[in-house]
């Protein structure tokens, strides 16, 4: 059978550690972050450099571009988000309220809002249109991934202690908790398409949760590669990068369909193109990887 990931691209994206990733919603640009303080914008047909966003202080770690494609949003170690008019890279507004290096961030599907976690265990919501920022407690400590349901009525957030808290993202109150039974490491989360939460733990445990049964666990399973640093889904599967490379898994019942092997132990944020046919994931190395899926 044809390998269901071919990679397509490989090149320099930033100096040294390149952080996070995020395809634009039409799929003709790829957005890179990294330690080097900036996001970077590349054309996805030549890899050319189109445009560079820059602000920050320290490094950036996440990037999130809204659906209409208008503006982008950044989560920084210099312990502020920045909202930015990312057609014409030019920042709008500096989001603060933060203790810690800020780990991620995630526009809802219909643009209206965007959502940031910190390692201070807060994760604060911005509003398109009013500008309002809203931060609120959501672990202890280290809330390290955010992902928002498909239909935007729900926020998954992950940390420190491997609890999944899903938030109403309008009211901020919370509606489900799920603890993992590895108690210490923090987790991610990733809403799939189906509606369904996948989880994946710091020792490398995978689990499907359903918002149905009230996220119960339907599926689990071992990752074949060690923990997923980063999920993204395509439309073959959910690709996760690990130490050395990347996986392709079956989005119902965790089974690994194929491997990538880089060589980068440091694998961090992946993304995938609108249609899902493509990933990009960057890693230590500052480069940025893109493959053809399916």
């Amino acid at each position: 059978p044809p390998m269901p990931i071919t990679q397509i691209a490989e090149f320099k994206a930033h100096p040294r550690h390149a952080q996070g990733a995020a395809f634009s919603p039409d799929g003709d640009e790829i957005a890179t972050t990294g330690m080097d303080a900036v996001a970077q914008v590349w054309s996805a047909s030549d890899f050319g450099l189109l445009r560079t966003l820059e602000a920050h202080q320290k490094s950036v770690n996440a990037i999130a571009i809204s659906p209409d494609g208008e503006i982008a949003i950044t989560a920084s170690s210099d312990r502020t988000a920045i909202v930015w008019d990312y057609r014409q890279a030019r920042a709008l507004q500096i989001l603060k309220g933060f203790r810690n290096t800020l780990a991620a961030a995630k526009f809802s599907p219909d643009g209206r809002r965007a959502a940031v976690s910190s390692y201070d265990g807060r994760i604060g919501i911005w509003e398109r249109g009013s500008g309002e920022f809203r931060v609120f407690r959501s672990h202890p400590r280290h809330a390290t991934s955010l992902s928002f349901s498909p239909d935007g009525g729900a926020l998954a957030a992950s940390g420190i202690g491997n609890l999944i808290k899903i938030w109403d993202p309008r009211t901020l109150e919370l509606s489900a908790e799920h603890e993992s039974p590895e108690p210490a490491a923090a987790l991610g989360c990733l809403f799939l398409e189906s509606g369904k939460l996948l989880v994946h733990a710091y020792e490398g445990g995978l689990k499907i949760l359903a918002p149905s049964a009230g996220f119960a666990e339907m599926a689990s399973a071992e990752s074949p590669r060690g923990p997923l640093n980063s999920a993204a889904q395509t439309r073959a599967g959910v690709i996760g990068t690990v130490a050395g490379g990347a996986v392709l898994l079956d989005a119902d019942d965790l089974s690994a369909t194929a491997e990538i092997e880089t060589g980068i132990k440091g694998m961090y944020g992946v993304c995938a193109s609108p249609d899902g046919s493509r990933a990009a994931a960057v890693g230590a190395d500052g480069k940025c990887r893109v493959w053809a899926v399916g």
